[in-house]
């Protein structure tokens, strides 16, 4: 990796002119509807990894398709995915939304969980990490969004797309990204960033970052300008379109810590999915159960 010897207020410049150049691309930050604590987490989970078009038409279903938050807690992970169709991971989604709901309910039995904003940061934080299944991205959305903290909220394809424009390190995971990016933005641009940042990582056009093995990229934040602006132009992806690796050869320990996160994600991923295998077998099962009684 090139050594980046910019200093901290260069980078703040370099950042300030990748949001003029996305603001140009995608527009101002639009003015949403200000959520309650409960649906900013549950509206977090709809948006991770994908637009906000798509997290919208979700959320929207999502409450028109049950009569109350109750009645999405108690009904199956099956039933509840098929809001998500069409957006991936749905099934690992509605999963995150029951677990949510029922860890509110079990706590304080009703869904008016705002009264976490009266807490402490520290006490927040222990409050939400208790939440099972509950991502960097969700936690961090809610901070920024409904807290007013300075942190970016990233979820895996902002990540890597900062990486690949040379904002963070390779080595960077997403739960450290937030924390690591917002040194380069003034806390009042903080939510524009973010909006287009994501909107940027979602694009057609940043798909073959999924591609790129990043422990292999070679990028310094003085050319993130050049790199953004020949992502929206659509060269950068034609130019990767097949290639296998980018730029300079990794060196051993980074191709060996890029091995351990992705090692790392996938003994993740395996899990959840089959805890979620695992969730809905059960409720499989339950409903046999009920049936059969009622015979």
């Amino acid at each position: 990796m090139v050594a980046n010897k910019s200093s901290l207020a260069d980078k703040q410049t370099i950042v300030g002119k990748l949001t003029k150049r996305l603001k140009k691309e995608f527009g101002g930050l639009p003015k949403r509807e200000s959520l309650p604590v409960l649906e900013s987490l549950i509206y977090a989970i709809c948006l991770e990894d994908v637009s906000y078009e798509e997290a919208d038409a979700a959320y929207s279903k999502l409450v028109s398709s049950y009569h109350d938050w109750n009645e999405i807690r108690v009904t199956t992970i099956s039933e509840l995915e098929s809001v998500f169709t069409g957006i991936e991971n749905g099934e690992w989604r509605a999963m995150r939304i029951r677990h949510l709901l029922y860890y509110i309910f079990d706590h304080q039995y009703s869904y008016d969980f705002d009264g976490i904003k009266k807490k402490s940061q520290e006490l927040i934080h222990k409050q939400l990490a208790k939440i099972k299944h509950l991502t960097p991205f969700v936690r961090n959305w809610l901070l920024q969004n409904s807290l007013g903290n300075h942190v970016i909220a990233q979820d895996t394809k902002m990540c890597r797309l900062a990486i690949w424009l040379g904002l963070l390190p390779p080595e960077t995971t997403v739960e450290d990204s937030a924390e690591a990016l917002k040194s380069l933005i003034r806390k009042a641009d903080g939510l524009e960033f973010a909006y287009l940042f994501k909107c940027a990582a979602v694009s057609p056009k940043s798909k073959f970052i999924a591609k790129l093995d990043l422990a292999q990229h070679s990028a310094d934040i003085s050319a993130a300008e050049t790199h953004l602006e020949e992502l929206l132009s659509g060269k950068a992806g034609r130019r990767a379109g097949g290639t296998k690796a980018e730029a300079e050869p990794a060196t051993t320990s980074k191709r060996g810590e890029a091995a351990e996160h992705k090692a790392t994600s996938t003994k993740k991923a395996a899990s959840a999915g089959k805890e979620v295998k695992e969730t809905k077998e059960k409720e499989s099962s339950k409903t046999a159960a009920v049936k059969k009684r009622a015979k």
